[in-house]
C-alpha cells in the first residue's frame, strides 16, 4: 500500500505540474500608462481605449493600468520614469520630448503657424522622416515616440486682465509658457514676460494673480477649469499640435515585433478617441466659456503671423535638422 500511495502521489504531483505550466505562461504582465490630462478628459478616455485594445489583442498577456491627473508625476517626472523603466508609457503633448537631451528636434512642432491644420500635422508627424527622428531620440534619450496620434485644440491665449486682439497686446504680460525654446522666443519677441511652471500649478497662479495668462487649447484648459479664474480667451491658434505616445526605450527594445504592432495599433485607435472628443470639446467650448462669463475674441491672426515670422531661424540646424521647416511647408503646398 505504501508503495502504491507513493506512486499515486508522484503521478498526481506530476499532473499538477503539467497543469500549472500553462497558467504561469499565461500570467499577464502589468504595464502603466500615465498622462497629465484630467480624469474624463479626451486624453484620459483615449488611454482607456488604449487599454482596451492592448488587453484584447494580446489575449490578456498584458494588462494596462491607466493613471490620469498627473498621478505619477508631471511631464518631466514621467519622462524620467520612462528613462528608468518604472513607467512604460505616457501620453501628452508630442513636443514635450524636447525637454529631454536628445529630443531637441521636436521643438520644430512649436514653430508658430507651421501646420495648416491638425490633419496636416498628423500626416507629416507620422511620416518616414519623423519616424527616423523618433528612433534616434529613443536611442539618445531613452524615451521613444511610437506614434503622434490625437489632434489637439489649437493653442490660444487665456488671460486674466483683458483680451488679446493684436500682437501689441501681449507686451509686458506675465504668461505661463512651457519651457520650450521656440515658444519662449515667440512670446519674448512679442514682449511678454515668461513665467515657466508645471501644468498642475497654473490654476492657482491664475487665481492668485501670479501670472496674467497662459497658452493652451480647449483640451487642457477647459477640463482644468482655468476659465474660473481667467475670463478672456483669445483664439490666436498659433500652434497646431498633436498628442504623442511615449514609451520607455528599454521596454520597447525588449518587445517582439508582433507586440510592438499591438501597441502601435492601440495608439492609433486611442488617438481617434482624442481627436473625436477634442473636436466635440472645441465645438462646445465656445458656448461653455461664454456661459461661464468668458469673453472670447478672434485676434488678427495674420498680424500675429507677420509679427513672429522668422523667429525659428535661430534654431535651424541646431535644435532640428537644417531644412526641416522648409520641407514641412513644402509638403503642404507652400
Amino acid at each position: 500500500m505504501t508503495r502504491r500511495m507513493i506512486l499515486v502521489l508522484t503521478l498526481l504531483l506530476g499532473l499538477a505540474g503539467i497543469v500549472a505550466q500553462p497558467a504561469v505562461a499565461q500570467q499577464a504582465r502589468a504595464l502603466k500608462i500615465a498622462t497629465i490630462g484630467m480624469t474624463n478628459s479626451p486624453w484620459h478616455k483615449a488611454l482607456l481605449r488604449f487599454k482596451e485594445v492592448v488587453e484584447a489583442d494580446s489575449s490578456g498577456r498584458y494588462t494596462i493600468g491607466v493613471y490620469p491627473d498627473g498621478q505619477l508625476g508631471d511631464i518631466a517626472q514621467l519622462l524620467s520614469a520612462m528613462q528608468l523603466g518604472t513607467v512604460e508609457f505616457s501620453y501628452f503633448g508630442l513636443s514635450s520630448i524636447s525637454f529631454v537631451k536628445g529630443g531637441e528636434a521636436l521643438n520644430v512642432v512649436y514653430v508658430p503657424y507651421l501646420f495648416k491644420s491638425p490633419e496636416w500635422a498628423e500626416k507629416i508627424l507620422n511620416n518616414d522622416e519623423f519616424k527616423a527622428i523618433y528612433a534616434k531620440i529613443g536611442e539618445t534619450a531613452g524615451v521613444r515616440v511610437f506614434g503622434a496620434w490625437g489632434q489637439r485644440s489649437p493653442r490660444a491665449l487665456q488671460t486674466v486682465k483683458g483680451p488679446i486682439n493684436k500682437p501689441e497686446d501681449v507686451a509686458n504680460l506675465r504668461l505661463r509658457i512651457p519651457p520650450i525654446p521656440i515658444l519662449k522666443a515667440m512670446f519674448e519677441k512679442l514682449g511678454a514676460q515668461i513665467t515657466p511652471m508645471g501644468m498642475m500649478e497654473i490654476y492657482n497662479a491664475l487665481s492668485r494673480g501670479t501670472i496674467d495668462g497662459q497658452d493652451n487649447g480647449f483640451d487642457l484648459s477647459i477640463p482644468a477649469h482655468f476659465h474660473d479664474a481667467a475670463k478672456f480667451w483669445s483664439a490666436t491658434d498659433h500652434v497646431q499640435e498633436l498628442v504623442g505616445f511615449f514609451v520607455s526605450e528599454r521596454f520597447w527594445k525588449g518587445l517582439k515585433a508582433e507586440d510592438r504592432a499591438i501597441f502601435d495599433k492601440a495608439a492609433q485607435e486611442a488617438g481617434k478617441v482624442t481627436t473625436e472628443l477634442t473636436q466635440k470639446l472645441d465645438a462646445e467650448g465656445l458656448a461653455l466659456l461664454k456661459s461661464a462669463g468668458v469673453t472670447v475674441v478672434t485676434p488678427d491672426r495674420e498680424a500675429f503671423k507677420k509679427a513672429v515670422a522668422g523667429v525659428e531661424t535661430q534654431f535651424e540646424g541646431k535644435l532640428w535638422p537644417a531644412g526641416l521647416v522648409e520641407r514641412i511647408r513644402k509638403a503642404q503646398g507652400e
